[in-house]
């Protein structure tokens, strides 16, 4: 998977993410933006969604809309983008 370009690798991992559970259309909406902003980004953390979507509500917001899974969705993006090598 390291030689593919960073967005269909954003794009692999989003699947995944999209899997973790029955997500609502709003839900699924933010992630979308999560997404797009991984692509520029290359990395999100908390103290990045909390910046960049300060006037929507920064990352507590998101937390909420996400059903208090955005520590997951953020782990399993990063797990998935960036897998530990042996």
């Amino acid at each position: 998977m390291g030689l593919l370009p960073f967005d269909q690798r954003v794009a692999h991992a989003m699947e995944g993410i999209y899997k973790m559970t029955n997500w609502t259309h709003v839900q699924r909406k933010w992630l979308d933006r999560l997404a797009k902003q991984l692509v520029h980004e290359v990395v999100i953390d908390e103290q990045f969604v909390n910046t960049t979507f300060a006037n929507d509500g920064g990352a507590k917001l998101l937390n909420k809309t996400l059903g208090g899974k955005l520590d997951d969705v953020l782990q399993g993006l990063a797990g998935a983008l960036w897998p530990q090598v042996a």
